[in-house]
């Protein structure tokens, strides 16, 4: 049995083995940034409204640009391994595969992180709209919206990385299940943005965080299926 010590351990070498592989390769994070910014420019460009109505709006907005520059990001997690012929030695690997699971998950976190670093602070410039008013709460909603969509594309993406039309197959498991953490995200944010830190806000930080704790245990434990198929 492996100690907590040598887990640990284990997932911070798959962490550093995938981030220093994207480092040099620069495979997928640029295309991920670029997707971004042309997403958030083309909607902050005709969003022509009163300050008011931005405000009503930019959540949504802001969250579906997440979304979908970010699933460039979860397409990656496990194809890159398949394409480079290491996926069975990476599954032979003596860890068990829920600390795999994590390890991708984790992945994808940083991804969405530098994605929302990016993204965040151009749509302020762009629209004028105060997201960064309140860093705290803006945080606690990227926090918490990232592990559920990490937690549910790390689970798609290992499921659809063996198949040819994987992208498209990606997309049409995915959207549909993270749609919850998408439409909370996108709540959270607005509340934020058109009123007071209240108990409405606080419901919606509650609904993410339930979110995002049961698609990280359901992925955990489905992954050990995954990997045997």
């Amino acid at each position: 049995m492996i100690s907590p010590f040598g887990t640990a351990r284990s997932v911070w070498w798959l962490i550093h083995k995938d981030l220093i592989r994207e480092v040099r390769a620069r495979a997928m994070w640029p295309a991920m940034l670029m997707l971004g910014l042309l997403l958030v420019s083309i909607l902050a460009m005709h969003i022509d409204l009163p300050k008011e109505q931005k405000e009503h709006l930019i959540g949504g907005l802001l969250w579906l640009a997440i979304v979908f520059a970010g699933t460039l990001a979860l397409e990656w997690s496990f194809a890159s391994e398949r394409e480079d012929g290491c996926w069975k030695t990476l599954t032979l690997y003596p860890i068990a595969p829920s600390v795999l699971f994590f390890a991708k998950m984790l992945i994808n976190v940083t991804s969405l992180v530098i994605l929302e670093l990016v993204l965040i602070p151009l749509f302020v410039a762009l629209t004028d709209v105060p997201l960064l008013a309140r860093p705290g709460a803006i945080a606690l909603v990227a926090g918490l919206g990232n592990i559920g969509f990490a937690a549910t594309g790390t689970l798609v993406s290992a499921i659809t990385a063996d198949l040819r039309n994987r992208g498209g197959l990606l997309a049409l498991l995915f959207l549909p299940l993270v749609i919850p953490v998408v439409l909370a995200a996108a709540a959270a944010t607005g509340t934020m943005l058109t009123g007071e830190i209240d108990s409405q806000w606080w419901l919606w930080i509650k609904f993410l965080a339930v979110c995002a704790a049961v698609f990280t245990v359901a992925g955990a434990l489905v992954f050990e299926f995954v990997l045997e198929e």
